[in-house]
């Protein structure tokens, strides 16, 4: 056995010592490893709470650390709570219908945002939701139209185009022009695009005077 080397060995290596090895001092190890169950435990579901004021992810406490709000029914979940379905109960159509009623009675009506920070200048600051801002530019004297959805060039006057550029650019929207803008006009010649055109390379010879060595023009 395993266990009678290992004795005889450590018996072996205490006389070297001179030291004494009792019979009730050797630890033993058990002949086989106990057979550990497993702990059958319920799947849990994590939950977080986020705060409706500041955006703010509620931890263990029910106050918010941004702004001391305390945690209300409109603070919303994730995930959100399911409703219990009432046609896997077996109640037919009728129930089906109550439910999907139901749900839409408790979803929340669209609503404007709300204030959530005070001017320090006094008053509120009122929330819009981001815009994209669009600039166009006259193709004739690089000035920008002021507001962007002004027709005419306060510089030279000249009626926003299909030719005026804008930023950003749509062009897959609106490849012959964007809305409102005039037709262009056809009296400014349009730039010359030359053809590159291939030549057979020449070899260029020359003739060089036997007598002075010059270069016959």
């Amino acid at each position: 056995m395993r266990s009678t080397i290992q004795q005889e060995r450590a018996r072996a290596l205490f006389e070297k010592y001179g030291l004494t090895l009792e019979a009730h001092e050797w630890i033993t190890s058990p002949s086989a490893a106990t057979n550990v169950q497993r702990v059958e435990k319920p799947i849990r579901m994590r939950v977080h709470r986020t705060c409706h004021r500041c955006q703010t992810t509620f931890g263990p406490d029910r106050i918010c650390v941004k702004c001391e709000h305390k945690r209300c029914k409109k603070c919303p979940r994730y995930p959100v709570k399911k409703i219990k379905d009432a046609a896997a109960a077996g109640k037919g159509k009728e129930a089906v219908g109550a439910v999907t009623t139901t749900e839409a009675a408790k979803k929340p009506k669209s609503r404007k945002p709300y204030l959530t920070i005070k001017s320090k200048t006094g008053g509120d600051l009122i929330y819009h939701p981001p815009k994209q801002r669009i600039h166009r530019t006259c193709h004739k004297c690089d000035t920008a139209f002021v507001p962007p959805t002004a027709t005419e060039c306060r510089n030279c006057k000249h009626i926003r185009c299909t030719k005026c550029p804008r930023d950003p650019p749509k062009l897959n929207k609106w490849p012959d022009g964007y809305p409102g803008d005039a037709g262009a006009e056809t009296s400014e010649p349009e730039p010359r695009v030359l053809e590159r055109t291939w030549k057979k390379p020449r070899q260029r010879v020359r003739w060089t005077c036997d007598q002075c060595s010059s270069l016959f023009r």
